[in-house]
């Protein structure tokens, strides 16, 4: 469940910080020269996207700058709900999808400073039913033609994505059968999808390549069973309360319900909610209404790849707690050499599949290892991730900014170049 905050209207802070209290009381304010930002340049931002806006490019998007620990700049413009007109808020709520990884990976890193696990351990020490794990003969081979292991999968593998799961969230025969067995229903526990999940074999031999999967699910099953503690309650205690972030959970009560953005698609050119009487795009799980708009009710599924729910203001928090070495507002969480190990790349030999392999990723990060091949003008070391509902994120430490963007859309193409233009009308405004 979520706490409500006081409700805001959109704003964009560029001339007046009191006209920002109203968005978040709690948040440190400065004016953008204060913190070496040229106002009139951030002032760019709002119009930008009010035009894209205008074109039916997009309903509506929330957009958050920060410098030095300070927010600068917070507008939100267009619509929450673009067949409503429902206007968009700065504390409106939206699903964060793939950006709950790297909260899930901070949780059990949290455990790791502990000495809880090594994160060269298998995963069966902690999950029995991997221990009998098969491989398919090729990435490509049916789901009935399968090896042994080379090496069982460990925690590290699984917060690399290089343990050999996939994240099942297409239409190949693997996702299928992850939809067959329940793996992503809003009735499943994370203990149930470990056992559901060790009934399919790995796409490929643990620790040989780079794959996008399910691993940080398993990272929030591994809390659970070092903790003996429902994740939900885990993260509430060590993580949410301790950084002051009343507005993020995995369901919206009802009281919250109209705050939580619908997910857009484009029908017959117009942006439509995916629900049961507009339908949805084509492909997998994260389409489907059934999944879209689980986030009502107080599900079984409360997972680390595509659970969380949260507002731009309270992923800063989070975000400003990992550029300032795991502590915020004299709350630590972790140590500083621990976050910095996990915004390493490690893949040192099997660079992510990014523009020009450009990024590797650490343990819950995408990290830019060459800005020119990646094609944003960011800087090297920035780590970031995004959400498959158009949700953006990055943390430069170089310069000390925190840039996040959120909107709630599948499967439209004009969502993509979000983070550059962001990038771009961000850093443009740098004059310090």
């Amino acid at each position: 469940m979520l706490k409500k905050l006081m409700h805001s209207v959109a704003i964009l802070l560029v001339l007046s910080v009191s006209s920002f209290v109203a968005a978040d009381g709690n948040l440190p304010l400065a004016s953008p020269e204060d913190v070496g930002l040229d106002s009139k340049k951030l002032e760019r931002i709002e119009p930008f996207f009010s035009k894209r806006i205008e074109n039916g490019e997009i309903a509506g998007i929330v957009t958050l700058v920060a410098r030095q620990g300070k927010v600068v700049h917070l507008s939100a413009v267009g619509y929450a709900d673009a067949y409503q007109k429902t206007p968009m808020e700065t504390d409106t709520l939206f699903r964060l999808y793939s950006m709950t990884k790297p909260i899930a990976a901070t949780a059990l890193m949290m455990l790791f400073e502990e000495g809880a696990f090594r994160l060269t351990d298998p995963l069966s020490d902690y999950i029995p039913e991997f221990a009998n794990l098969r491989v398919l003969r090729t990435p490509s081979s049916s789901l009935n033609e399968t090896v042994s292991l080379d090496r069982e999968p460990t925690v590290q593998d699984a917060l690399r994505h290089t343990a050999g799961f996939t994240h099942g969230l297409g239409v190949a025969e693997m996702d299928n059968r992850f939809v067959e067995l329940g793996i992503y229903n809003p009735d499943t526990s994370l203990e149930e999808m470990m056992t559901a999940l060790s009934k399919l074999p790995l796409r490929f031999q643990p620790g040989t390549q780079y794959g996008y999967a399910i691993g940080h699910d398993i990272a929030l099953r591994l809390v659970e069973v070092i903790t003996g503690m429902p994740i939900d309650e885990y993260l509430q205690q060590h993580l949410f309360d301790p950084l002051g972030m009343d507005e993020t959970g995995y369901w919206v009560d009802a009281e919250e319900a109209d705050r939580l953005a619908p997910v857009h698609w484009r029908k017959d050119g117009e942006l439509v909610p995916i629900d049961d009487v507009h339908g949805h795009p084509e492909g997998g799980v994260l389409v489907q209404p059934w999944s879209v708009n689980s986030y009502t009710w107080d599900q079984e599924y409360k997972g680390g790849s595509i659970g969380l729910v949260s507002t731009a203001a309270d992923y800063w928090r989070f975000a400003q707690t990992m550029l300032n070495g795991g502590e915020l507002n004299g709350h630590r969480i972790m140590g500083s050499r621990i976050v910095d190990y996990m915004r390493r790349n490690h893949l040192p030999d099997q660079r992510r599949a990014g523009p020009g392999s450009s990024i590797g990723y650490g343990l819950g990060f995408g990290v830019v290892e060459d800005p020119t091949r990646f094609g944003i003008p960011i800087t090297e070391g920035t780590f970031f991730w995004s959400g498959a509902a158009s949700t953006n994120f990055w943390i430069d430490p170089k310069e000390e900014l925190i840039v996040i963007s959120m909107t709630q859309h599948m499967r439209v193409a004009e969502t993509a170049s979000i983070r550059a233009e962001l990038a771009a009308l961000v850093y443009g405004a740098l004059i310090d």
